[in-house]
């Protein structure tokens, strides 16, 4: 039976605080074979990893307010804390906690921040990493300046020409909403060498579905519960 790989969308994110160091622990610990996270660019070019562009912070306990990542420096996010207390992660801490025991798959959710992505990846080269973006021109944009990285096209829309999409930059992964995903667009992807990964799938029974397809990847928000599924 064909497995796809799971991946943990911003963590282990239905137990923790999602985009977390909290929430990848404990994927990690779920054996998850990929984190999902998203980043952005503080203002002195260091890499974020937050979903929104904007924080909403605490302080003793209690709302502190939102902030722009955009607009704080690295010390200002070190003393930054997310509801719960958390600490904001930057994509090094994220890079360092996984290691070799998963891929690390960074949407990049902030234009020209591309240069400042390829040179985190640098300082990690035994970490398996890809890159991927619903504005395509991020990810080819990493590759060119970093040709190793592997690269991911987001979409949220069924594709009537696949091939068209694929054919010029040759992404190395389709990262398509799961409902919009069926045989026929797995067959397409794959005769053009393109993976495929289904994202948000948090539905065992769909999963199974998916992976009878061939789908690649499951990126879900319950890694254990399709883990489980897959592996009783």
């Amino acid at each position: 039976m064909h497995i796809p790989d799971i991946i943990a969308h911003r963590g282990s994110s239905r137990e923790c605080l999602e985009n977390t160091l909290a929430a990848f622990s404990r994927a990690l610990e779920q054996q998850a074979d990929g984190i999902e996270l998203d980043v952005h660019g503080s203002a002195d070019g260091h890499v974020v990893v937050h979903h929104d562009s904007v924080l909403s912070l605490e302080r003793g306990g209690t709302a502190g307010g939102i902030a722009a990542i955009r607009d704080l420096t690295l010390s200002e996010l070190r003393t930054a804390r997310l509801h719960g207390g958390h600490p904001l992660p930057l994509l090094d801490d994220v890079l360092a906690l996984v290691g070799t025991q998963a891929t690390v798959y960074v949407e990049v959710k902030a234009a020209r921040i591309e240069a400042a992505v390829a040179a985190v990846l640098d300082r990690h080269p035994t970490v398996r990493t890809a890159v991927h973006s619903f504005d395509h021109r991020i990810p080819a944009t990493v590759r060119a300046t970093r040709p190793t990285t592997a690269i991911g096209f987001l979409s949220d829309s069924y594709l009537i020409d696949p091939v068209g999409m694929l054919r010029p930059t040759a992404p190395d992964a389709l990262w398509q909403y799961t409902h919009l995903i069926d045989e026929a667009l797995v067959i397409a992807a794959h005769d053009r060498g393109t993976k495929v990964i289904a994202w948000t799938e948090n539905d065992p029974v769909r999963a199974h579905l998916l992976a009878a397809w061939g789908v690649d990847g499951l990126c879900t928000d319950v890694p254990a519960t399709i883990r489980a599924a897959f592996y009783p």
